[in-house]
């Protein structure tokens, strides 16, 4: 039912494209223009995803069809035997969606053109540890399987990063967008598996068990937990300038007991955003699609650093109403403010407090600006 027709994507340019050069010389090419087998609209909805979800963005697409690969691990041999000459996996992979895309899926207000959509270059996927390799495979047979604008590839940079995270982390390329003159562009794929180890360390593992009920993302509480664990430091005296040119000012958090030369510095602008779509679409409860009281204060209670990151994030944001003015209506102001708060009252409470970083400073800090 999904093969179909060939599609091209982009204009007529015929030929091939250096994707990727390695430094002795190999490339990784693809024929233009780029192809497709497959029919992305029935995919979606053999899937259950919702209809809002914003196909102009190149990776979406992607990451909709690879969702579906997932799902049909164990029969791809079966179906294309010429790509995938060893089973995939015995079971589907339920690789799950992070980050900007994953919100997409989950929040209305993340597409199309209102002020809290934004674009995004790439997906993030988590998959389990255990299927992590298999995923990998099925991905690099994908563009001969759906189309070459489902390439994946990986260098040997990507092997060697591959080899020494021992199975935890995976990374490939992909093709993200093609430019006006039809050329493809290309981005690197970070796969977590089981968690997501960035400042403060989040396991996934449960989302797996219902990745069709989450639509096929982490769920609403990990993704405003992978977003609020967001949090550095930097010299006050180098920091502020940098800060007010930007128009950052927002990030700096309330932590009087912190270090009295440097400033602690919270979510960046595009993940606020996220996280305010999460509270614009979803209502904070316990029954299907709400963002439950319960299982947030369950993982916090865990975990008193990342609590305290999320808790000073949440905080900040509900009381940036300028911030959130930027881009709702005062109605829509009240209803975030009021569900965040909601939610803070609901989660632990941290009495102690850290005068030097209390997350993980070994991983790479975004510039300012």
């Amino acid at each position: 039912m999904m093969i179909g027709n060939i599609k091209w994507f982009g204009c007529e340019l015929m030929g091939k494209a250096v994707l990727y050069q390695e430094p002795g010389g190999f490339s990784y090419e693809v024929d233009l223009p780029l192809s497709s087998f497959v029919d992305v609209n029935e995919i979606m909805k053999e899937l259950g995803l919702p209809s809002y979800i914003d196909l102009d963005y190149f990776p979406m697409r992607c990451a909709i069809v690879t969702i579906w690969a997932c799902q049909k691990a164990p029969e791809l041999r079966r179906l294309y035997p010429n790509v995938y000459e060893k089973e995939v996996d015995k079971k589907s992979i339920p690789a799950l969606l992070f980050g900007g895309a994953a919100m997409k899926v989950c929040c209305e207000h993340s597409n199309g053109k209102g002020a809290l959509s934004r674009s995004i270059k790439d997906v993030d996927f988590i998959v389990p540890k255990n299927q992590g390799s298999n995923f990998s495979r099925l991905l690099l047979g994908m563009s001969k399987a759906f189309g070459t604008q489902f390439t994946y590839f990986k260098t040997k940079g990507d092997a060697l990063f591959i080899a020494m995270r021992q199975g935890q982390r995976y990374r490939v390329r992909t093709i993200n967008g093609v430019t006006s003159e039809g050329l493809p562009t290309v981005t690197v794929l970070d796969i977590f598996c089981d968690s997501i180890d960035l400042r403060h360390k989040i396991e996934v593992k449960d989302s797996f068990e219902r990745a069709r009920e989450n639509l096929f993302t982490i769920g609403l509480e990990y993704l405003i937990l992978s977003k609020s664990q967001f949090i550095m430091d930097a010299s006050k005296s180098d920091v502020a300038a940098l800060l007010e040119k930007h128009g950052q000012e927002f990030r700096i958090l309330p932590c009087p007991w912190y270090a009295s030369n440097r400033v602690v510095l919270g979510m960046e602008e595009k993940d606020i955003k996220d996280v305010c779509s999460i509270f614009v679409d979803h209502a904070v409860g316990e029954e299907k699609g709400e963002i439950s009281l319960n299982k947030m204060r369950r993982i916090l209670d865990k975990d008193k650093k990342l609590a305290l990151s999320v808790t000073l994030n949440l905080q900040n944001m509900a009381a940036r109403t300028e911030l959130l003015g930027k881009w709702l209506s005062a109605a829509e102001t009240s209803k975030v403010v009021g569900r965040i708060n909601s939610l803070l009252a609901a989660l632990p409470k941290v009495d102690k407090k850290w005068d030097k970083p209390w997350w993980n400073t070994a991983v790479e800090t975004p510039l300012i600006g």
